[in-house]
């Protein structure tokens, strides 16, 4: 793995310009209490025509709802919603104001819209409804009838998590029962997994897209090293490079308090990282520099693309991760 970092160091160096076009809380998990995210109009901007290479941002329904996030994002995951114990989805958490917005915003820029289904504190029915053929039945109806009401592109499952062998197999089986449903609608599924589960093989052919959550990891959470490291991991599963999207993040865990979280924002405007600093105040995070190389690294290895936990912790100015993604992947 290190004489590889070498020369993918290497290789970026070298890449990144073109990449860029020839010239780097889980942090805080929504609760209950929270009030829904008012939505400012979108400013009329000409679309920008999206690649194949997918740039997958997660909205938090406690966040507010950036129109111009459609400039750079192709697709954006509303998160989120759950399952209930009768097969039920429960949407209360989801604005009807900020999901019309999205609507606007797809119209705009052609951004995608999905909806997470779970996430930490809100997987509690999955076990019951996924290991029983006729909760996930009506489960699959639900989903499907939701998404065609509200005119989404599809959903991304986040069951956080499987405890045993009967409940991965139950995951992957309400995986491939809601896509075939999606199929003759053309809508897509897709599943955020951490590298060190393993679903099975059959989980590719039930999933449209992965969302490798490539953070989160011991001390400093996300480093280049890892982020490698948990693709490979998954590659050598047997898993295709294309529907991997290496997940990366816009927040910071301190060093000596690893449940201390801290956005990207906020570590910016308290510390005033350069582009190539990923520590600062005690806070390991990606900045601009690891975030592109992260991106290089997917463009290189064939990925689907890279997924972002979350769009509400960047910042709006030129330290924007989000718009350092799309330098670095514009051809």
């Amino acid at each position: 793995m290190r004489s590889y970092l070498g020369l993918s160091l290497a290789l970026c160096v070298t890449l990144l310009p073109a990449c860029a076009a020839s010239t780097p809380p889980i942090i805080e998990r929504p609760q209950s209490t929270m009030t829904s995210p008012t939505v400012s109009a979108p400013t009329p901007l000409l679309p920008t025509p999206k690649p194949d290479f997918t740039i997958v941002g997660y909205l938090p329904d406690y966040r507010t709802l950036d129109p111009a996030w459609g400039r750079y994002a192709t697709d954006i995951v509303y998160f989120s919603a759950s399952l209930g114990p009768s097969g039920e989805l429960d949407t209360g958490r989801l604005s009807a104001q900020t999901l019309a917005a999205l609507r606007e915003m797809r119209s705009a820029y052609g951004t995608r819209i999905f909806i997470a289904i779970g996430g930490w504190e809100r997987s509690q029915n999955f076990a019951a409804v996924a290991t029983d053929p006729e909760l996930r039945a009506q489960a699959v109806r639900a989903i499907t009838t939701y998404c065609l009401e509200h005119e989404l592109d599809g959903v991304d499952f986040d069951w956080e998590f499987p405890g045993n062998a009967v409940e991965r197999e139950g995951y992957v089986a309400l995986l491939a029962e809601v896509h075939e449903a999606f199929a003759p609608h053309h809508l897509r599924v897709s599943v955020a997994l951490a590298a060190w589960q393993d679903l099975g093989d059959e989980l590719y052919a039930a999933v449209d897209r992965i969302h490798v959550m490539a953070y989160d990891h011991e001390g400093r959470h996300s480093t280049f090293d890892q982020a490698v490291g948990d693709i490979q991991t998954i590659l050598e599963r047997g898993a295709p490079p294309e529907k991997l999207l290496l997940g990366v993040p816009f927040y910071g865990r301190s060093l000596s308090h690893w449940n201390s979280a801290f956005t990207y924002a906020d570590i910016v405007a308290q510390h005033h990282p350069a582009p190539d600093i990923d520590e600062a105040g005690g806070v390991y995070f990606n900045g601009i520099a690891t975030i592109q190389q992260k991106t290089c690294y997917a463009l290189e290895q064939h990925l689907g693309g890279v997924m972002i936990w979350e769009l509400g912790q960047d910042t709006a100015d030129n330290t924007s991760l989000l718009k350092a993604i799309d330098e670095a992947k514009t051809p």
